[in-house]
């Protein structure tokens, strides 16, 4: 690990590139890809903060793992961050910049490791990363909308319950408990963090199967359920994340 060397978006090599490209699809379910928030905004936030996104690099010169980063202006109490989590973030990061409005918090996006990296500990560098980069730029906040671990194992048991489970006397979920571990506040569960809405044709397509009813339907991957109204040719998925605080 001492041998990592960082670099922010515009220091990558056209290979280093295509590998964060790469990571970015393979670690999240399909659904996350259809973000209406996603598409609209990313090509911003890479352009408007390139200094925010964050990569580690091996002495080979490999992408180890990434931390994607926005700021924004917050002005009321931690507490009250908005149910709408990562959607808002990004959509409140980018309206302040072109609005010209001075940032005071950097918010975490996402932190991703390449798949032979996991379970070496280098998520905490990226974090570590972060606080740096809340320092470098004298922010007054660090928050992130955090996506569990195991969550999509239980998709049908609301966040604030899974926050609740256990294993062997610790958090049960390796997520947040990693950022416990590197100093984090548990502030709230953010309801509606990232939401998908679609007709019929659009959930049949993802879930690769006929709806026949409405009701709740399970996507693999996805971490709360779709709730599906066929009569009004209509389904939503609602993600829930977990705001945590590093001050």
């Amino acid at each position: 690990m001492n041998e990592l060397s960082y670099l922010t978006l515009s220091d990558l090599s056209p290979e280093q590139l295509a590998t964060y490209r790469q990571a970015v699809i393979d670690a999240f379910p399909a659904i996350i890809n259809e973000s209406e928030i996603i598409q609209t905004y990313w090509d911003r936030i890479e352009s408007y903060f390139p200094d925010h996104q964050l990569f580690a690099i091996n002495k080979n010169g490999s992408l180890i793992g990434f931390a994607n980063a926005i700021p924004c202006h917050w002005d009321k109490p931690i507490k009250n961050l908005p149910q709408e989590g990562w959607d808002w973030l990004v959509k409140k990061g980018i309206t302040d910049h072109e609005q010209g409005i001075a940032a005071n918090l950097v918010g975490g996006l996402q932190i991703i490791i390449t798949k032979h990296n996991l379970g070496k500990g280098y998520s905490k560098l990226m974090i570590a990363k972060l606080k740096e980069l809340k320092n470098k730029y004298k922010y007054d906040h660090l928050a992130i909308p955090i996506r569990p671990t195991f969550k999509h194992k239980h998709p049908e048991m609301k966040m604030s319950e899974y926050l609740k489970l256990q294993k062997d006397g610790q958090v049960y979920d390796p997520w947040i408990r990693t950022h416990l571990k590197c100093g984090a506040a548990i502030i709230k569960v953010c309801e509606n963090s990232m939401n998908f809405k679609g007709d019929i044709a659009f959930w049949e397509s993802l879930l690769n199967q006929k709806i026949k009813s409405s009701g709740t339907y399970t996507l693999e991957g996805a971490l709360n359920q779709i709730i599906v109204n066929l009569e009004e040719n209509t389904g939503e998925y609602r993600e829930e994340n977990i705001w945590v605080y590093y001050g």
